[in-house]
């Protein structure tokens, strides 16, 4: 127990600070969730927390959507990343968001608990290294993403500020930890590179390295495997982990603006990805203007910094260009056709690693299916 200065009697400094500490929730969505991670997401928005973009910096994770055998272990992967205070919550279907969030700060300032969630993470962590690998999946990438810093691994552009609202992100990165890949493994769980001939010939190094499933800005239940060759993809497949049932999908246009605020906010321009968010749960609740809607499609549209930042990877920039057509339209049929998972695989094969998050970003498949695509 400390005296604080002012105060009159003593207060507990673990308490003391607890309650000065801020929200930083990290959504792990699941397939199927994505009502239940916009609810989390206006809720974040309206108590003014701001939203995690890796375990390092979180202290609350919010698993939105139903859970399956399948996918629970990458969930609680990156659990286990999340030092100590933290708090785990469970929002199902967005109905229940804000019973379920109101009671995170109470949980979080909570002292006792919070010293025995610490107690509990220091008894995880000394855990011999054979039995931890026995609780964590074997290909995992945004399960374990890394501290939030750039790294040679980066898997996100980032812009400066152009607008007053560009951020550049350093925490979109694919982590690389826990690979199984039925080879030697380096310390951390890295696997040794294998060799293999480049499209120029050359006998490389080539290393596997598995993006998602839980990633944010990241669709739900996606993991890219991709062989690597220097920083360029030679291979990838996809497939969807802990796929349910198809659930109603979002109007067309509150879907656009969901997947342009992903690109947007890999991209770096945080200003305009939660513009976009805002329209996005105006439009669901039928409250979205056209010339709101206009007025936000002409400043991406005109962005010369974003287009400087696009240009080159692959059809990022016109696939952007007609979502923002679809949402000034008003339309509820797409003015093309749906990208497809193996459409991804070919945009994918042959890209920079460094580029990877933005054209899964930019293509954002449908993952309520259980759809898995190949690439040899």
């Amino acid at each position: 127990m400390v005296r604080v200065a002012g105060r009159g009697t003593a207060v507990d400094l673990t308490s003391w600070l607890l309650r000065r500490t801020p929200v930083r929730p990290l959504i792990a969505a699941m397939p199927g969730g994505t009502r239940a991670r916009i609810a989390v997401e206006q809720f974040a928005r309206q108590n003014g927390w701001r939203l995690a973009l890796a375990p390092a910096e979180a202290n609350v994770l919010v698993v939105a959507g139903a859970t399956t055998a399948e996918i629970s272990p990458y969930v609680d992967l990156v659990w286990s990343s999340i030092p100590a205070p933290r708090v785990r919550v469970h929002v199902t279907d967005g109905t229940d968001a804000e019973r379920v969030l109101s009671s995170v700060t109470e949980t979080l300032y909570d002292a006792e608990l919070q010293r025995g969630e610490a107690q509990q993470a220091l008894r995880t962590e000394a855990l011999p290294q054979s039995r931890q690998e026995q609780h964590s999946p074997a290909h995992s990438c945004g399960a374990a993403m890394h501290d939030g810093h750039a790294s040679e691994m980066s898997c996100g552009g980032t812009m400066a500020d152009e607008h007053g609202g560009h951020e550049g992100h350093g925490g979109h990165q694919g982590g690389h930890h826990g690979h199984d890949m039925g080879s030697m493994e380096l310390p951390g769980g890295l696997p040794m590179a294998d060799r293999g001939v480049d499209r120029d010939g050359l006998t490389l190094d080539r290393l596997h390295v598995p993006l998602g499933p839980v990633l944010p800005d990241w669709p739900e239940g996606l993991v890219v495997h991709t062989v690597l060759q220097g920083d360029v993809i030679q291979q990838a497949h996809v497939e969807v982990i802990g796929a349910t049932q198809p659930h109603d999908r979002l109007p067309l246009v509150a879907r656009r603006l969901d997947s342009s605020a992903r690109l947007l906010s890999i991209a770096g321009w945080a200003d305009a990805a939660a513009r976009a968010r805002v329209l996005r749960d105006e439009a669901l609740g039928g409250r979205a203007g056209a010339d709101d809607l206009e007025r936000w499609a002409r400043r991406v549209h005109r962005s010369r910094l974003l287009r400087w930042s696009l240009r080159g990877i692959g059809d990022v920039l016109p696939r952007l260009h007609q979502w923002l057509d679809d949402v000034v339209s008003g339309h509820e049929t797409a003015g093309k056709a749906e990208p497809t998972t193996d459409e991804l695989v070919e945009l994918l094969t042959g890209a920079e690693f460094a580029a990877a998050r933005l054209i899964v970003a930019s293509v954002d498949p449908d993952t309520t299916t259980r759809e898995v695509a190949h690439h040899a």
